[in-house]
């Protein structure tokens, strides 16, 4: 007679026979779907790779062509991106900007709790701040010391630019008052109005000035001929700064010396090629990646190995095609074949560094074109990577949501699968222990007439 483990094995067995043929469609349909949504992931993170090499590239001040500026001395610092002219620049410094920086020795108890500090900007657009002394005296002793008077400077939310220091000197406490930014129209003065007895008033007639606030004065071409002459016709530039963005377009400088005289500032802006180079190979790099990756995810097989998941998609088929045409297309009268870069017998792209250094050298402007702009190679090939990475309407989002609702789907069949499993697993429990229940009642019967 069967005892109740072999009744559980017996219904376990006939109710997976009565699911296996669905159970495993389900399964493979789950090993598809799961092997799409890996390739589609792997598809997005080839093309966003892609697409990042592309989009850094395409910039007009840090595009493909990379420019070094040498100078004939270390009297400033000078960078060069990628829209700056190949070329010879010459400047003279005659002055450079500088901070004010004033000092007042103040004594004890020299600084009443009452009346006003103030601090004026030479620039009229600039607010003047005033000190209450009488807020100022946080100790309520009567006097503000040079501490608070410091504090009351650095924490007002009125001050127009000037950091107050404390300076011991010679068993004296010396207040510093620095600008903030170099300039003539950031410099400043300082009065007080309190009692004319104060002697604080005195400290202030006594102040000192380290540095004048005052601009930079730069010459173009060289020594100017009389910096005191206002006939002199060389060219002249001011500014409240020492460094300077747009004097020339593309290159930024930093004066940190004035000229000695009779010997200016001369550099030469040129192109690098190794590093222009090294630049466009990050896109070379980047495409045989993406072109590695697709060939692996449309592979159609071959002894030993199965298909790839999108074997035989006209879609990412007409991807590859695109990606092809419009790399090898011309753009203001070049391509990219022009400049050495070629493919290769496995599809790869590759650069000839002697026809890249040449091609560079006749024509800088035709490698920016093929990188930079909206009508460029890589503005074209970035609107076909959004096609596909678009969050909103990307065809790869489109197919994973289809994915999505297969999954939906299939996670719905294989949950009434496994309800039919246990129904049927029950069913063939309880048809076994009464089938048995009666052959008990029958043996029992029959051996009463024996």
């Amino acid at each position: 007679m069967m005892n109740p483990l072999s009744i559980q094995k017996y219904a376990k067995m006939f109710a997976a026979a009565d699911v296996s043929t669905r159970a495993s469609q389900l399964q493979r349909e789950q090993s598809d779907l799961d092997t799409q949504s890996s390739a589609l992931e792997s598809l997005d993170t080839a093309l966003s790779d892609f697409q990042s090499a592309v989009d850094a590239l395409n910039s007009e001040t840090s595009g493909p062509v990379v420019n070094t500026a040498s100078a004939n001395n270390d009297s400033a610092t000078i960078t060069a991106n990628s829209e700056a002219q190949m070329g010879t620049y010459t400047f003279y410094v005659s002055q450079l900007a500088t901070a004010q920086q004033t000092t007042l020795s103040v004594g004890d108890n020299d600084i009443p709790a009452s009346g006003t500090f103030t601090i004026t900007m030479n620039d009229p657009e600039q607010t003047s701040m005033d000190i209450d002394l009488s807020e100022a005296d946080a100790d309520a002793d009567g006097y503000v010391s040079v501490t608070e008077l410091c504090d009351s400077i650095n924490h007002s939310e009125d001050n127009p630019g000037v950091t107050a220091t404390l300076v011991n000197t010679d068993g004296s406490t010396t207040l510093m008052l620095t600008s903030d930014e170099t300039g003539a129209e950031n410099g400043f003065t300082i009065s007080a109005d309190m009692d004319p007895s104060a002697p604080f008033l005195s400290d202030i007639d006594k102040q000192q000035d380290l540095s004048a606030a005052q601009d930079s004065i730069i010459y173009l071409g060289g020594v100017p001929g009389d910096p005191n002459d206002p006939n002199d016709s060389t060219p002249k530039v001011t500014s409240s700064s020492n460094s300077y963005d747009d004097l020339i377009p593309g290159v930024s400088i930093t004066f940190a010396e004035e000229s000695t005289e009779g010997e200016p500032l001369t550099f030469t802006i040129a192109n690098d090629s190794g590093a222009t180079q090294e630049k466009v190979q990050t896109f070379v790099d980047a495409y045989n990646t993406l072109v590695d990756t697709l060939n692996s995810l449309t592979s159609n097989g071959s002894e030993g190995s199965a298909p790839g998941p999108f074997a035989g998609d006209a879609g990412i088929s007409s991807l590859e095609n695109q990606i092809q045409d419009i790399t090898h297309a011309t753009y203001n009268g070049v391509s990219i074949i022009d400049y050495g870069i070629t493919l290769d017998a496995d599809g790869h792209l590759q650069i000839d560094s002697e026809t890249f250094n040449a091609a560079l050298e006749e024509n800088p402007e035709g490698l920016t074109s093929l990188f930079v702009g909206d009508d460029s190679m890589t503005a074209q090939l970035d609107d076909v990577m959004d096609t596909y990475l678009n969050d909103n309407d990307g065809i790869i989002m489109q197919r994973q949501a289809n994915i999505d609702d297969q999954q939906d789907q299939l996670t719905s069949e294989t949950d009434q699968i496994k309800e039919t499993y246990n129904s049927a697993y029950y069913r063939y429990i309880s048809e076994f222990t009464s089938t048995m229940v009666e052959i008990s009642s029958m043996q029992m019967s029959m051996a009463a007439f024996a």
